[in-house]
């Protein structure tokens, strides 16, 4: 039967993980689980490693790290043999959009406004552009010129490309909470993965301006917000 204390580690919101001295995964929690989905046990161990004390003990160390749309601003790293070696993350919360349906907001065509950031970008440009696109989104509240300028942004790191594809579609299995009322979320994709994302500091701007939320991987830029009528 687990402690109180092991009980509240596995529900805690930091992820918790607990390597061998080889970088075999021996334990982690609910919130490393989903942090593994989208980095590998190796870059963890890795990360562990490089920020471990040089003797037996506990180091925290202030960092910058930035996972798919979670960003972590310390972490903790301890062994207490040669046998094992913990690492904690601590997450930075990012505001969720909140202000996404006030202020100068209106009713949108998504659609629309990839077309016309499309062809402003693309329009003297031979580029191949391939489109998942739901049909079933209805118009959704959102800044558009702010909106608008991340588009813009977004495609001009890919305006050297021969092919991009983009998607839009609905976040299924996932809500965001805004002002208490949960909203579906809505997901569009640019992807090509041969391009190495440059002005990342600048889409981030852009994205909170927009009260969007952006991740950043490798070829892909993708932007998540709800779907607020």
């Amino acid at each position: 039967m687990k402690t109180l204390n092991e009980t509240f580690l596995e529900y805690d919101l930091n992820p918790f993980i607990v390597f061998s001295s080889s970088g075999k995964l021996l334990h982690y929690n609910r919130e490393a689980e989903y942090l593994l989905s989208f980095v590998t046990p190796s870059k963890l161990y890795e990360l562990a490693v490089n920020y471990a004390p040089k003797s037996f003990g506990i180091q925290r160390s202030q960092v910058y790290l930035r996972y798919d749309r979670y960003t972590f601003c310390a972490l903790l790293v301890g062994y207490l043999d040669d046998e094992k070696i913990g690492l904690r993350l601590y997450k930075e919360m990012i505001n969720l959009p909140a202000n996404v349906s006030k202020g100068d907001v209106t009713p949108t065509n998504i659609f629309a406004l990839l077309e016309l950031s499309k062809n402003s970008i693309f329009a003297n440009k031979d580029v191949f552009i391939t489109e998942s696109l739901d049909p079933t989104l209805p118009e959704m509240k959102l800044h558009i010129q702010s909106f608008l300028k991340l588009l813009n942004r977004i495609f001009t790191e890919y305006i050297d490309c021969k092919e991009i594809e983009i998607m839009v579609r609905l976040k299924i299995g996932q809500n965001l909470v805004v002002d208490g009322k949960s909203y579906p979320i809505c997901n569009v994709s640019v992807i090509n993965h041969k391009v190495d994302i440059q002005n990342t500091n600048a889409l981030h701007a852009l994205a909170s301006e927009a009260n969007v939320m952006v991740i950043i991987k490798e070829g892909k830029i993708i932007i998540e917000f709800p779907i607020i009528a």
